[in-house]
């Protein structure tokens, strides 16, 4: 990792980010959580936890958005200080337990992405457990289903139409739900989405992001010239997911070499810690520059972090390749001189 951030940057001659100087908070309610995480990061904040709260027809605001935060609107705050916010959701998950075993249902209408769901005691016990132990995903109406006792099948509830997967486990430090536990939180990507009280028997709704969730785009883009590259959300409310997303270079002495785009450490300290490098708010962009160290951008966008590279390494020189989630290589093509060229690739 650390040759090939070495073979992309050039010296730094800029100290500091790019992050602006808090200023005021900023009015959250009712916007999404991504358009909360632009209007924070340009005042130099960061979108601090989220906490569901059940939306019915009541509630006033649409499902989705904000309908309170821990830093009041318009009260001066310290750059790099995190805004909680509570977030009007329809629970799509229900959990229930007793003693010996947990059960999660997808009441989602989906196919639930279980890969960056944990669970965590949080009083009591410091047991967790990670839902890919199960399997990396849970079909509409399905089932999973976890035992702290010998078993010899899992049991049938009247919420599953099936149970898709269930196991054993003897490890007590897997034990999240029981083992000495008063409660335990809930984490999507690291990102609490419950936190639910221990008891037998025990039931918990909450809300997961599906993998498809509209609250994320489905494509990456990128806007270049010969000069610089943008990669640029341009969406109005929605996340641009980068985590995990790497570009292979073809071009110069770098060729066949990754560019793992939100690990933070390759723009060597050049980004607004507040902001997500992996998660791109509504507006924001990282900018790469073919030597130059100044922010113009090839469209309009708010810079969250920005690299110099060194002419004769700059992997849009040549067409460049990523890896979509549909395990497809794809292609974008070499930058031409003069002139903006747009690629948009399936994510």
């Amino acid at each position: 990792m650390r040759n090939i951030i070495s073979i992309l940057i050039i010296a730094c001659l800029l100290a500091g980010s790019a992050a602006a100087q808090a200023d005021t908070v900023p009015d959250l309610s009712g916007l999404s959580v991504p358009e909360a995480a632009a209007a924070l990061n340009r005042v130099g904040m960061a979108l601090g936890a989220e906490v569901g709260e059940a939306w019915t027809a009541e509630s006033g605001l649409e499902a989705g958005s904000i309908v309170t935060q821990s830093v009041a609107a318009g009260s001066a705050a310290q750059p790099g200080a995190a805004v909680d916010v509570t977030v009007l959701r329809s629970p799509n998950v229900l959990l229930i337990f007793d003693d010996n075993d947990l059960t999660l249902v997808n009441q989602s209408g989906g196919v639930l992405d279980l890969t960056g769901l944990s669970f965590n005691a949080s009083a009591g016990s410091s047991a967790s457990f990670a839902a890919s132990r199960w399997s990396g995903s849970l079909r509409a109406g399905q089932c999973t289903q976890v035992w702290s006792v010998g078993r010899n099948g899992p049991k049938g509830l009247d919420e599953c139409s099936l149970i898709q997967n269930w196991l054993v486990t003897t490890n007590t430090a897997e034990h999240f739900w029981t083992a000495g536990a008063t409660n335990f939180r809930v984490l999507q990507n690291g990102i609490e989405r419950a936190s639910c009280a221990v008891s037998n028997p025990g039931r918990c709704e909450f809300y997961v992001a599906a993998a498809s969730a509209a609250d994320n785009t489905p494509y990456v883009y990128f806007a270049y010239t010969d000069e610089r590259l943008a990669i640029i959300n341009q969406s109005d409310d929605q996340w641009m997911a980068l985590a995990g997303f790497t570009v292979y270079n073809n071009f110069g002495p770098a060729a066949s070499a990754p560019i793992p785009l939100s690990d933070a450490s390759l723009y060597g300290g050049l980004l607004n810690p507040a902001a997500r490098i992996g998660q791109l708010a509504p507006g924001q962009c990282i900018l790469f520059t073919n030597g130059a160290l100044d922010l113009e951008t090839p469209q309009p966008c708010d810079v969250i972090a920005r690299l110099a590279v060194d002419p004769a390494l700059i992997f849009w020189g040549a067409a460049f390749e990523m890896d979509s989630l549909d395990g497809q290589r794809r292609s974008c093509p070499a930058a031409t001189a003069g002139r903006l060229t747009l690629c948009i690739m399936p994510r």
